[in-house]
């Protein structure tokens, strides 16, 4: 295990805290914008033959349970890579409490909620800086091969400009994830901050691998949303690649556009977008809000989850573990 002794992080600038209440009065207008889709589509919702499921149900949430821990254990892969190792337990612990913070106004809570954490077990601010630039690259990559491959099936309804975009993205995250041109952007940012340089040791292999799990991340997160559109009313299992790509491209957009909590109703436009025509655009709609739900959920059930392992033993990063006695 590699202890960077850091100072804590100081308070946020004064001009991300002006920002703030903007991002806050943007997702009220977003929220504003589906629950007035809602009211003025509710005829069609009601009177819509909804085939209820709990099986599929039950299967997107466990499936979306799995896909978590999946992409958990990718931020602590890369946080391996950059000097600083963890037991898996320990650092998915850490992973699962701070899924909450996604949903504060700011982008930048999750983040933080994640050093705040790890910082006791000896994490500086380098290598989780570094650790969440080779996660959010890995992230990027993977979901824009789900959104190229929407594209191409959608390529007879949508602008062949926007599968140029994808490919852009693709070009960009290979580009940034090649372990020389990742360790130089990273080295060059600290010295840009003043602040020591960071060995890294990436090989090709650790990046392929990572890629590999964020991709069946992505395809997980994809078969949940199918899952939970046959919970709604029968699929046709035809178009359920499409389903899934769509799913992962919109939720790739979404994360994007980090001016919005967790791509809040920008996903859901995008997912519209890139399946019209072929689901009803009130089925479309209450999927992607009814997903959302459930992925929100899921997450509190994560925390909670990762707040229990925390308190019921006292997990070292090295892997000690000590059972605390009841309160």
């Amino acid at each position: 295990m590699s202890r960077n002794a850091e100072p804590q992080p100081t308070a946020q600038p004064a001009r991300r805290a002006r920002w703030k209440p903007l991002q806050s009065l943007l997702v009220l207008v977003i929220l504003a914008f589906w629950a007035r889709f809602l009211l003025n589509n509710w005829d069609q919702l009601a009177s819509y033959p909804w085939r209820l499921s709990g099986l599929s149900l039950l299967l997107a949430l466990a499936v979306l349970m799995v896909q978590i821990l999946l992409v958990g254990t990718v931020w602590w892969r890369a946080l391996a890579l950059v000097g600083t190792r963890f037991t898996w337990r320990y650092g998915l612990a850490i992973w699962l409490q701070a899924q909450l913070a996604r949903y504060v106004p700011g982008g930048v809570w999750e983040y933080a909620g994640r050093y705040a954490l790890s910082a006791p077990g000896g994490a500086g601010k380098r290598s989780m800086a570094a650790s969440m630039g080779l996660e959010m690259a890995l992230q990027v990559l993977s979901a824009a091969v789900f959104l190229a491959v929407a594209l191409l099936l959608r390529q007879d309804a949508l602008p062949a400009s926007y599968l140029a975009m994808a490919g852009l993205i693709i070009l960009g995250s290979v580009v940034f994830l090649s372990p020389p041109i990742f360790g130089r952007l990273v080295n060059l940012a600290l010295r840009l901050l003043r602040r020591p340089a960071l060995p890294l040791s990436i090989a090709y292999s650790d990046v392929t691998l990572l890629f590999l799990l964020a991709l069946f991340a992505h395809a997980l997160s994809g078969l949940g949303f199918v899952l939970f559109v046959n919970g709604l009313t029968p699929v046709d299992w035809s178009t359920a690649g499409l389903l899934a790509s769509a799913f992962v491209g919109a939720w790739l957009i979404g994360y994007l556009a980090v001016f919005v909590p967790t791509g809040i109703g920008v996903r859901e436009g995008a997912l519209a977008l890139l399946l019209g025509g072929v689901l009803p655009v009130t089925v479309t709609a209450a999927a992607a809000l009814g997903y959302r739900v459930l992925i929100a959920l899921r997450d509190l059930a994560a925390a909670l989850a990762g707040m229990a392992m925390a308190r019921r033993q006292a997990i070292s990063p090295d892997g000690q573990e000590t059972e605390r006695a009841p309160e």
